[in-house]
């Protein structure tokens, strides 16, 4: 059975996409572009896992070009034997992927202040998932948090701000930064003064 999910490394990136996505469902290409495979690869380890029990697939009418279609869409078993401990595997690999993110963050340049909000912390309701202040190029901070977002599957919705401006909307109150500041955050660098 183990051999059976875990001999591809593309198995395991729909495995841990899907188990982290529960009662979600997505088509092959949804996957492969979630998981930064090939749709062809996709497929045939979605046989693959279909065939141990941990996979359903459904097909949905879909519009394409103002025809619809049926398309194969799949999502995690949840009655699959090894749910749970999949689950509990792919939250500790996940958690290990943050820390080497963070350091990443580190490495970037003079970030002085960053916060994990939004479905890092499971607080829906905040418009974003990371903050970042400091001086940094913006396309370094596009590379690293796009690499994050293939490890973990899914788009993290951040804000880079400089030094001063964070300052300056702080202290007149700004709604969005209070917004960060009051949901539930978990600071991965703070050297502001």
């Amino acid at each position: 059975m183990l051999t059976q999910l875990f001999s591809s490394a593309v198995r395991v990136k729909i495995l841990k996409y899907l188990t982290l996505h529960p009662g979600e469902d997505f088509s092959a290409a949804d996957i492969a572009k979630k998981t930064g495979s090939i749709v062809r690869s996709v497929n045939k380890e979605l046989t693959k896992l279909l065939s141990t029990d941990s996979v359903i697939e459904e097909t949905k009418p879909v519009d394409v070009n103002k025809k619809m279609v049926n398309v194969k869409h799949y999502r995690i078993n949840t009655n699959f034997v090894l749910y749970n401990e999949l689950q509990n595997v792919f939250v500790k690999i996940q958690v290990q992927d943050l820390e080497a993110f963070k350091e990443k963050l580190r490495k970037l340049g003079d970030i002085k202040y960053a916060i994990l909000t939004g479905r890092f912390t499971n607080s829906p309701d905040t418009s974003i998932d990371l903050l970042l202040v400091g001086s940094v190029k913006n396309k370094y901070c596009k590379k690293a948090i796009g690499d994050f977002e293939k490890m973990i599957g899914w788009e993290i919705n951040w804000t880079l701000l400089d030094e001063s401006d964070y300052h300056y909307r702080r202290d007149v109150g700004d709604v969005f930064i209070a917004e960060v500041m009051m949901a539930k955050k978990i600071e991965v660098i703070n050297s502001l003064h």
